[in-house]
């Protein structure tokens, strides 16, 4: 199901017409937030709003509607991928819940109270100078939530596909959520699928020269290192403010990497020379 679809139908009419939505923000008995163009307003019957007054305020339950209507009403389906906080529409839009929840892991939620509606963009944003700095070296892309990782993770596949075998390791189906991107490059891509059983398998069975995937936590060390220390380039995704925080943030593991592209939500982009700020 798509975004739109699962949307109350007051807010898919108001924001269907809209091409730069980047976020919006559903919450019980609160009046709905859209990000585009990266500027926040409230949504009102027939305008976006810079203040909450005449904005448009949910129900108390449409949470759970919404959750429900997205699930094809078989949320149990879905329990697994829930309880990591997201799930992932079929147009690649990524909804993080959250609300009250219960169970021995405290990881299975009784009442949805917000929602989190990401949206993916299909952006041009590695130049041609970035490509050739990038090109057969291991790299992280840093930057704070919503600062274009993924996107930028995306497009940097795309064209290192051009000439080299790349595969793309998608676990929550946001780096590559159209068959159409598939359509335009040569990037392998293994979705839904866990890291460390598509560095295992897909070294093996296809060869790559590169390894791209997105948001990579103390966890996927181990495999990390090996493959990046195996001839086959990484590119990966982090969490952090800049370059200190994900070395402070990350031990040893970011003697693994060359490059280091640290991005912001201006969209601003800095790229490190690793072997050479660790002489600093």
């Amino acid at each position: 199901m798509k975004m739109l679809e699962c949307l109350p139908d007051i807010i898919s009419e108001a924001i269907c017409n809209i091409k730069d939505i980047r976020e919006i923000r559903v919450r019980n008995n609160r009046p709905v937030r859209i990000n585009t163009g990266g500027i926040w307003y409230y949504v009102g019957t027939k305008a976006f709003l810079s203040k909450e007054t005449n904005a448009i305020v949910m129900s108390d339950n449409v949470c759970d509607e919404i959750v429900t209507t997205a699930c094809n009403k078989s949320v149990y389906a879905y329990e697994k991928t829930l309880a990591n906080g997201f799930f992932t529409l079929d147009d690649g839009v990524r909804v993080g819940v959250c609300g009250s929840v219960f169970g021995k892991d405290k990881n299975i939620f009784q009442k949805y109270t917000s929602l989190c509606f990401r949206v993916p963009h299909m952006i041009s944003c590695v130049d041609e100078s970035t490509l050739g700095i990038l090109a057969n070296s291991n790299t992280i892309v840093i930057g704070p939530p919503a600062s274009g990782k993924t996107t930028f993770l995306r497009d940097l596949a795309i064209k290192l596909s051009q000439e080299s075998n790349v595969l793309a390791v998608d676990e929550r189906g946001e780096l590559f959520f159209s068959d159409k991107i598939l359509q335009t490059s040569n990037v392998d891509v293994l979705k839904w699928t866990s890291k460390s059983y598509a560095f295992e398998v897909g070294v093996r069975a296809l060869s790559p020269d590169y390894i791209v995937c997105d948001e990579i936590s103390d966890k996927d060390s181990d495999y990390i290192e090996k493959t990046a220390s195996s001839g086959i380039k990484i590119i990966c995704s982090a969490h952090g403010y800049d370059y200190n925080d994900f070395i402070n943030r990350f031990d040893i593991l970011h003697k693994s990497f060359d490059k280091a592209v640290s991005l912001q939500k201006d969209f601003s982009v800095n790229i490190i020379d690793c072997k050479k700020y660790e002489q600093y």
